[in-house]
């Protein structure tokens, strides 16, 4: 009866505890005559368990004398750690068709977000082994050597580290323990987004090239009382990085600026249109502005009158 009432205890906690990146155990079950996962990554240091949920008896075995697990009986595990980062092939000898492999590295690293604009930042983040205090973020360019960006990355006392760098078109990044390298990532990173933007039949036409990801697009208008931009409405890009926007009845300037969240800020923005007729104008933040009580008044709150063309 104690015995069930510490496995209840134990499965809750399991079932409460969050999947954290300074985990260090991975398991791989045996659910029949199979492997589940056949292929994982882990970091050195970590321990491996194997777990035969089968009906019948398994073992693991990697060549070379790095683990033989001998036989492990039905709904019994087995554990083993690796320390050393390579490549490890296992078999159940009793199955020779059982096989998988386990992958072992001197720290995971993963980019994110995915599909950037150069420039923005970049997140960097992933595990050493527990204790490892600082690690080195290094980065190449266009294939060339690895330089040095942190030579003082900190981890956590269970190895997890993240680190921020502004993104860089084509660069590939890896951090380097006393364990040695992790293998390097390479995330896709846009140098340059153009915006380009129509205005006719009182809708604005929005088109981004390339088509960036999860980029939202803002109509900003110019307020000539106020002598500065005013976001007006907003809109998620489509797969093809086109939005569109109604446009005011009254005369004043239009134009568009993208990013990330809504209130984040402008990553890029196109050109400047007036929205009675569509055509380019010049940014009125760089005409100078009347002299106070000098407006000429006549085309409202948000008036274009004053174009400076």
């Amino acid at each position: 009866m104690r015995r069930r009432a510490v496995a209840s205890v134990l499965l809750a906690a399991a079932l409460a505890a969050p999947a954290v990146a300074g985990a260090d155990e991975v398991t791989v079950r045996m659910p029949g005559r199979y492997f589940e996962p056949a292929r994982l990554t882990t970091v050195a240091g970590d321990r491996v368990t194997f777990r035969n949920n089968d009906l019948v008896t398994h073992d693991v075995r990697i060549a070379g004398g790095v683990f033989d697990s001998g036989q492990i009986s039905r709904f019994t595990t087995w554990s083993q750690p690796l320390e050393q980062p390579g490549e490890y092939p296992f078999v159940c000898t009793l199955h020779a068709f059982m096989s998988g492999n386990l992958s072992v590295v001197a720290a995971t690293l993963a980019a994110a977000p995915d599909g950037v604009l150069a420039g923005e930042p970049l997140t960097l983040s992933g595990r050493a082994p527990a204790g490892t205090g600082a690690l080195s973020l290094e980065r190449s360019e266009a294939g060339g050597g690895w330089a040095v960006l942190d030579p003082a990355v900190r981890a956590a006392a269970d190895g997890g580290y993240v680190v921020r760098t502004p993104a860089v078109e084509g660069a590939s990044y890896r951090v380097t323990t006393p364990a040695g390298t992790s293998p390097a990532v390479t995330p896709r990173v846009t140098a340059r987004v153009d915006v380009r933007i129509a205005a006719h039949h009182g809708k604005l036409h929005v088109r981004a090239v390339p088509a960036p990801e999860g980029m939202v697009a803002t109509l900003e208008l110019y307020s000539r009382w106020h002598f500065r931009w005013r976001d007006r409405k907003r809109a998620a890009l489509d797969s093809g990085g086109r939005a569109r926007f109604a446009l005011p009845a009254r005369r004043t300037y239009a134009r568009v600026a993208l990013r990330r969240s809504p209130r984040g800020p402008a990553l890029v923005r196109s050109g400047v249109v007036k929205t009675w007729n569509g055509h380019a104008a010049r940014d009125p933040d760089t005409i100078t502005p009347p002299m106070s009580g000098g407006h000429d008044g006549g085309h409202g709150d948000e008036g274009g009158g004053h174009t400076g063309h």
